[in-house]
């Protein structure tokens, strides 16, 4: 069939329908309202001239959200007759319309419509989600008045290769867009209506949604295709009265349905209800979407016989998403067999082994597990093989992978590309399902990818669902099982719709028959609805472990294996009986066994730790109560119950610290030793967050630190500081690792106890690496934390990026540069600091600036990181912030100040020889007062000698005297500043208060003493004895000012140069007390400072710097 007959076959009805046939929708007074083929051709053309007057265009899709109406079928043909494609999507039902929003918005992410279409009451919540995946269009709403307003498209559109973009049930994953061409659809419809025996005049019912591959294809399409009647009731109208369906069957012959109708007739339907109803002519049952069990099956076609149903209508099938729906099913013409096999002894590349084989006839009953049925053999257009794992043939009797070819198989997928599952490649479908043929038939066991490795076996869920449900009584639908491959051992989570009671521990030994160990198996209760489905009804299993691991599952209570107690259950009972003598504790409280002991780690030496946790709200106190108890140490810590949902819900949103975590672990996984009336329900408590979520917690937060502390020693490692370097990389492997043993279900923060947790997990690869390398260098940790699941880190400098530190202030002093932190330290930096200090350039990668210096800076920048005045970020995302396993993030360490004597001068701070980075002894705030003094101090004794040697010259003494008085307190000022004090005592001795204040003057510098009784004691009497006190003056300024380093300080008041050098260093330090809000010495400081270092009224045509 060429392609253009395919798409006449799929949408020239449209032009001429066959008069007298239609679909029968059900409506809710249990009647059928009728559509014929005229009426929704008319419909559907005119909604053709609605995509086509907004802009869509051969090839375009559209993504359809409207509930089974007339409308909703004549919006798929539009889009055909528009020349394009549609994606049906369910309308919301019962589920939460925030999730609801979010997966349709990212169904519209992959799809891409030119055009969203809906019904009027689903406007709101479409346009919700149509805004979210970033659109700014507007749904078109199909409605009466709408359709009347346009006329029919006059002919159909040339259409593009794709004609429907249906998305996958994401049993296994996300849901993906699966591209059915024209001929798929042709070939599938066709071929179904051949396999169920098609005549003219037929009739198909169905209650299967149109947004489920068998609703859409196997009822609709098909019927469609071949003209026939189809009547169709909506899935809840089923459940509400399966009844009504099986009424239906009186006129019409075929009918697809998953498997679970079978169970769920025979329940519902009483005989007497069937005795008035006529099956003689229903010829097909075709069954799929879920394994069929033969009881069943067999269930159903006894409970219907007397109604003249007869078994061979049943026909089971096998179908794929990505083969358009149909693949293979059981002849019609033939009795459908069923082989009882080994599961137990399933290995993949192997033979089954086939225990019995039977063939389903009418009146027989069947009994035991380990039933499977055929699901039919290759044909024409459709062939299946099974494929080893890597892709070569596997002889009849072999389990491996099912794999497609034929006409059904889909062009491919849009959007996310397929996975290990099924997937497309060269026009070969691999299933991803694991099957064997027998005698040519096929057999399906169940999903690869859901399967259990457990020492050789495939241990398969579907095969793990029948026995629990077996054994417990219950519902298959009321079971779901999950494959949890990473842990200790292989296991299995159990998900049962059902309050918990004695059944758990029979379910957890029946799984444990098929695993190998109860301790492997997890139990997990709740509510109707625990099991996450997809549209088709398919378990979401790995989504459901998803939620319960980040503790989103509703109504989830999560029954984990407890670790084993290194003490005996009498001997605790008989510790804490002893401590409660020494203790007052409310009577109503529950005391649990928590720490390492519970966690099963312990020694002798360890603690005992209690926790009692009482009812109410009350603030009880995090300080434990030491007891020693039979020669142990009992710590006794009380929690109110508020005061562990506190913890919990802190956890839980992200925001706990170490501390917290701690303790909500050691909650979670504590011993329960008494629980008298009244107290705190602990498993409510516990099931606010399961054990699960918890340990998905401990794996992101302790990753998080592997990924910091590996940062940090790549940026070490590149500054130079190996040993560092190599220390950070190797607490980086410890905490990868502990973020490898939570992610399987180790939890226990505290990192001593790794080495028992990673032998409890046993035997692994990545656990005997770790071990083997005691001493590993930067690259080997890097691997390790990778192949233990943490993010990978490159050892590239060029990721590692400078970054500015928040009230980190570089401030020169002529040529000496400090960095005030904080603004409470001030750190004088060497000359090669200095230099190294002016090639730091923020945002840069460290490479780069290292590579850019023309010296070796890396000692330097090294330890500017160390002390904080630098950051690093990794690459453009957050800051490298690392963390110890068991300590706080790293904060920039402050060495001892500087030892040298005085602290500051007119230059600066002191500096120590050899020391990048010399503290000042004096905090930021003291350090600037002082040298502001200090400067203003130097200025005001240049002022001093200028008024004394004016004075001197022009004979007046007495001027002369004051002005001497004048310096010599300047001076005692300049030192006292120097030495760091601050604010300064009166002028009034300068001698006294020298060697009072700052003795260290007299011990290091005797001669300042013996000049400045020389100057206090010069005399300005005449002319010579003028000269001699002057002389004594000079001296004694000159000494001082070698002690404060400023012995260059300029002659401010001589010379236009040397007031501008004045002015320069002035500005420079007031900058600084600017910036700490220091007083200012004089309101010519401030004005000063705010000209920005200049002089207020110099002009501009020659500046004040000429």
């Amino acid at each position: 069939m060429t392609i253009d007959a395919h798409v006449a076959r799929l949408r020239n009805w449209l032009i001429d329908p066959t008069p007298g046939h239609g679909i029968h929708l059900a409506d809710e007074a249990d009647g059928w309202q009728f559509y014929s083929y005229a009426d929704l051709a008319d419909r559907a053309r005119r909604i053709a001239t609605l995509l086509r007057d907004h802009g869509f265009e051969s090839g375009d899709n559209t993504c359809v959200v409207m509930p089974t109406t007339a409308n909703c079928i004549a919006t798929f043909f539009g889009a055909f007759a528009a020349g394009g494609e549609f994606t049906p999507i369910p309308p919301p039902m019962f589920e939460d319309l925030t999730k609801y929003c979010e997966h349709l918005s990212a169904i519209l992410t992959v799809a891409e419509p030119r055009i969203v279409v809906t019904s009027p009451e689903f406007v709101e919540l479409v346009t919700r989600s149509m805004t979210a995946c970033g659109r700014t269009d507007a749904p078109l709403v199909i409605d009466h008045p709408t359709l009347a307003a346009v006329e029919p498209i006059p002919d159909l559109v040339e259409p593009g290769a794709v004609c429907l973009l249906q998305f996958t049930s994401g049993s296994t994953g996300s849901p993906r867009g699966v591209q059915i061409s024209w001929g798929n659809l042709a070939d599938n419809a066709l071929r179904i209506a051949d396999i169920v025996g098609w005549r003219d005049g037929d009739a198909t019912a169905s209650w299967l949604p149109l947004y489920h591959d068998m609703g859409l294809i196997g009822a609709l399409f098909m019927t469609v295709t071949m003209q026939g009647d189809l009547y169709l009731m909506r899935p809840d109208q089923f459940v509400r009265d399966p009844l009504r369906w099986l009424r239906a069957m009186e006129h019409a012959q075929h009918s697809p349905s998953p498997a679970f109708t079978l169970k769920y007739v025979a329940r519902r339907v009483d005989p007497d209800q069937l005795k008035d109803l006529d099956f003689s002519g229903w010829r097909s049952l075709a069954l799929g979407s879920e394994p069929v069990p033969p009881g069943d099956a067999l269930e159903f076609a006894n409970l219907l016989a007397p109604s003249g149903f007869d078994i061979s209508a049943l026909t089971i099938a096998y179908g794929l998403a990505e083969n358009t729906l149909h693949v293979t099913s059981s002849a019609r013409n033939a009795p459908i067999t069923a082989l009882r096999i080994d599961f137990d002894a399933l290995r993949f590349g192997e033979p089954v082994e086939v225990r019995d084989s039977c063939e389903l006839t009418a009146g027989q009953t069947i009994s035991g597990s380990g039933w499977t049925i055929g699901l039919g053999r290759s044909t024409a257009t459709s062939a299946v093989a099974i494929v080893d794992e890597n892709g070569g043939p596997l002889p009849d009797g072999t389990l491996g992978e099912v794999v497609v070819t034929g006409e059904s198989v889909a062009l491919g997928y849009q959007g996310e590309s397929a996975t290990a599952g099924t997937r497309i490649v060269d026009g070969t479908l691999l299933s991803g399902d694991a099957g064997f043929l027998h005698d040519g038939e096929l057999y399906v066991i169940g999903r690869m990818g859901t399967s259990l490795k457990v020492r050789g076996r495939s241990v398969f869920m579907e095969d793990i669902e029948t026995r629990v449900a077996t054994e417990i009584s219950i519902a298959p639908g009321k079971v779901a099982a999950v494959a949890v491959p990473d842990g200790p051992e292989p296991g299995v989570a159990l998900f049962v719709e059902r309050d918990a009671g004695p059944w758990v521990d029979a379910a957890r030994r029946s799984v444990a028959a098929a695993v190998g160990s109860i301790n492997a198996v997890r139990v997990i209760t709740g509510p109707r609805g625990l099991i996450q489905r997809t549209s088709s009804g398919k378990p979401r299993r790995r989504h459901m472990w998803q939620l319960l691991r980040a503790g989103n599952l509703q109504g989830a209570v999560d029954h984990a294996p407890r670790p084993s107690l290194i003490l005996s259950e009498d001997y605790i009972q008989t510790i804490f009986g002893e401590a409660a003598r020494q203790i007052s504790i409310a009577a109503n409280s529950a005391v649990l066994l928590e720490g390492s002991i519970a966690e099963g780690f312990g020694n002798d030496g360890s603690d005992i730790d209690f926790l009692i946790v009482s009812a109410g709200a009350d603030r009880l106190p995090t300080m434990p109560t030491v007891l020693f108890v039979d020669g142990r140490r009992v710590e006794v810590r009380t929690r109110s119950e508020a005061q562990l949902r506190e913890q919990i819900a802190r956890v839980g949103a992200g925001s706990a610290d170490e501390d917290t975590l701690n303790r909500v672990q050691r909650f979670l996984r504590a011993h329960v030793v008494r629980t008298p009336d009244g107290c705190p329900d602990i498993e409510a408590l516990r099931a606010l967050l399961p054990y699960d979520a918890f340990a998905a917690h401990m794996q992101e937060w302790w990753s998080a630190r592997a990924v910091q502390a590996l940062r940090y020693a790549v940026a070490l490692s590149a500054l130079g500081a190996g040993d560092e370097a190599d220390g950070w990389a190797n607490d980086a492997s410890n905490q990868a690792m502990k973020s490898w043993v939570a992610g399987r279900g180790e939890a226990y923060l505290e990192s001593k106890w790794l080495p028992q947790q990673l032998a409890r997990i046993g035997a692994d690869p990545l656990v005997e690496r770790f071990r083997a390398s005691t001493a590993p260098t930067l690259d080997d940790a890097i691997e390790l934390a990778a192949l233990a699941g943490v993010p990978r880190v490159d050892n590239d400098a060029d990721s590692v990026r400078l970054q500015r530190v928040p009230d980190v202030t570089t401030w020169p002093i002529g040529d000496r540069i400090h960095v005030v932190r904080d603004r409470r330290d001030v750190f004088a930096l060497s000359e090669n600091a200095g230099k190294a200090w002016r090639c730091v350039v923020f945002g840069q990668s460290l490479a780069d600036v290292i590579d850019r210096a023309e010296d070796d800076i890396r000692a330097e920048l090294a330890e500017f990181v160390r002390l904080g005045l630098v950051g690093l970020r990794w690459e453009r995302g957050e800051s490298i912030e690392p963390a110890l396993a068991m300590c706080d993030v790293v904060r920039p360490f402050t060495p001892p100040p500087g030892h040298i004597v005085p602290p500051l001068g007119v230059g600066g701070a002191t500096r120590t020889p050899g020391v990048i980075a010399t503290l000042s002894p004096l905090p930021a705030h003291r350090f600037t007062e002082c040298a502001l003094t200090l400067i203003w101090s130097n200025i005001v004794l240049e002022n001093a000698r200028e008024d004394l040697i004016g004075a001197v010259k022009n004979s007046q003494w007495q001027v002369a005297a004051i002005a001497a008085h004048r310096l010599v307190a300047m001076c005692t000022r300049v030192l006292l500043s120097t030495y760091g004090v601050h604010p300064l005592p009166a002028d009034v001795a300068a001698k006294t208060t020298l060697q009072q204040v700052v003795p260290a003057i007299a011990e290091q510098h005797a001669d300042i003493v013996t000049l400045l009784d020389t100057a206090q004691d010069a005399a300005f009497d005449d002319a010579h004895s003028a000269q001699q006190a002057l002389a004594a003056l000079t001296e004694f300024v000159d000494a001082v000012r070698k002690v404060a380093n400023g012995s260059d300080f300029p002659t401010s008041f001589t010379s236009r140069e040397q007031w501008r050098r004045t002015l320069d260093i002035s500005y420079d330090w007031l900058r600084v007390g600017g910036y700490l809000d220091s007083k200012l010495p004089l309101d010519e400081a401030r004005d000063l400072l705010t000209s920005g270092g200049l002089q207020p009224h110099a002009r501009p045509d020659i500046g004040d710097r000429e």
